[in-house]
């Protein structure tokens, strides 16, 4: 199985427009992040995990022609509102798509873009809007999107929650500030963990990098990335901190999970 990281930004992306660069430096490419979102992909099976407002330049970036599933882990608007662009990829499959979320994120999405969980009309000859086929799941379900089984597990986000998930050995959780047991439970064994962390601080949210830090610690992947960055968290002052098995996520990162 391989992961690529399309985006691995906060909601303001990197540079944001409010911040700018912030304390990342401008002339190191692996600051520059779009907003969050990940591929998932075995020999034929390709998942997307969330449409972030970027989407569009993110499949452009990794040639993405086809996919067998869209799994979201929630519906702020970070992770969603670039949901309009995967017309492109019904166009080029002519099929539907098939998602994957909690009640909660089918009714943002019923509400905010609910043409794209209707049909087409009667005898329409292309796909003149995104097209979407429903599939909801609940916390601690696993099904399956080709042969590739995927776990989903509910996190804290401060406010709300969260949907993380686990792909056989690989997992990804983002926008969480604290996980049950009942995930970390989930997560034992998981070799390859994706995770958010947001800022060098306390936030009401999000992870902090210290807070991530000591869940990795309790769940000892042999390999941790960190994703969902602000502009206050530069590469390489990051990568010279961390233990040698955590690395920051950068755009286009590809890992290969064995």
């Amino acid at each position: 199985m391989r992961v690529t990281i399309l985006g691995c930004g906060a909601s303001s992306g990197t540079p944001s427009i409010e911040a700018g660069w912030g304390r990342c430096d401008s002339n190191e490419p692996k600051n520059r992040r779009l907003r969050p979102s990940i591929l998932v992909q075995s020999a034929a099976t390709s998942i997307l995990v969330d449409t972030s407002p970027d989407l569009r330049q993110q499949l452009l970036n990794a040639n993405v022609k086809s996919l067998d599933g869209v799994v979201f882990t929630h519906a702020h608007a970070d992770h969603l509102h670039g949901i309009d662009d995967l017309r492109g990829i019904n166009r080029l499959m002519n099929a539907n798509i098939s998602a994957y979320g909690d009640a909660a994120t089918f009714t943002a999405i019923r509400q905010r873009f609910d043409y794209i969980l209707e049909p087409l009309s009667q005898g329409a000859q292309f796909y003149y809007k995104p097209t979407l086929t429903e599939h909801r799941i609940v916390n601690g379900e696993t099904f399956h999107i080709g042969p590739i089984a995927v776990t989903c597990f509910e996190q804290n986000h401060g406010y709300g929650h969260t949907l993380g998930f686990r792909f056989d050995n690989f997992a990804y959780s983002t926008d969480l500030m604290a996980l049950p047991d009942e995930a970390f439970d989930l997560l034992v064994g998981v070799k390859t963990w994706v995770i958010g962390a947001f800022t060098d601080h306390k936030h009401p949210t999000h992870a902090s990098v210290d807070q991530a830090l000591e869940w990795i610690d309790r769940v000892k992947p042999e390999r941790a990335v960190l994703t969902h960055m602000s502009p206050r968290l530069d590469y390489r002052t990051l990568r010279s901190s961390l233990p040698d098995n955590v690395l920051p996520a950068y755009d286009g990162m590809v890992l290969d999970i064995p």
